[in-house]
């Protein structure tokens, strides 16, 4: 079977230290889930995948009672990686969010409702880009400085700048849809079914 990217995610987080699946999976959730999501449901399945291909080798690594694997990214693993690195092709770039989809449609909503949708996705712009100059930045910083390996940093860097783009594209919309708002001429006041003046109940003498 051909390797999938899903196949070099694993050689490539191997080759930088994390060498169990369930190390796999705890780094990516910290430096990589804005780009690169996984799950163990499907990191155990690859990492059979690649011991099979022989592009990985497995170690027992137990600890006490706790059975666990260590993997080791053999000769031909890395051959692969370094064809898949030197390689031209990528799929084309895809954006999948729920936000998006939802602004996407954002014409069926009042002007007050659009605003708001838009403010949500602001701040969980900022908040993202807060995340990844806070907590991943540093960890990237500190990477480099112990292994010298610099590019899972300027990830970092690259993912903290696109969400303050965005962060500040959604900002200006907001002020757009607002402005809009304060000079949409105002609705008149609907009458009562019928189109007779409210009664105040009182009777006639």
């Amino acid at each position: 079977m051909k390797p999938r990217p899903s196949s070099f995610f694993i050689l490539g987080m191997l080759r930088l230290g994390a060498t169990s699946g369930y190390a796999i999976k705890k780094a990516t959730d910290i430096s990589m889930r804005y780009f690169w999501p996984t799950s163990l449901a499907q990191v155990y399945p690859e990492l059979g995948r690649l011991e099979e291909q022989g592009m990985v080798v497995r170690h027992d690594d137990s600890h006490g009672n706790r059975a666990r694997a260590a993997y080791e990214v053999t000769e031909q693993g890395t051959e692969a990686m370094l064809e898949w690195l030197r390689g031209t092709e990528e799929e084309p770039l895809r954006l999948r969010d729920e936000g998006i989809l939802r602004l996407y449609f954002a014409d069926a909503l009042p002007p007050s409702e659009q605003i708001r949708l838009v403010r949500r996705l602001r701040e969980r712009s900022g908040e993202t880009g807060r995340e990844l100059r806070e907590d991943v930045v540093p960890l990237g910083e500190i990477l480099e400085q112990e292994t010298g390996t610099r590019f899972p940093g300027m990830i970092a860097r690259f993912g903290a700048d696109v969400f303050a783009f965005a962060e500040e594209w959604f900002a200006k919309l907001e002020a757009e849809l607002n402005e809009e708002l304060a000079e949409a001429p105002e609705e008149p006041a609907k009458e009562p079914d019928g189109g007779q003046p409210p009664h105040s109940g009182a009777s006639n003498p």
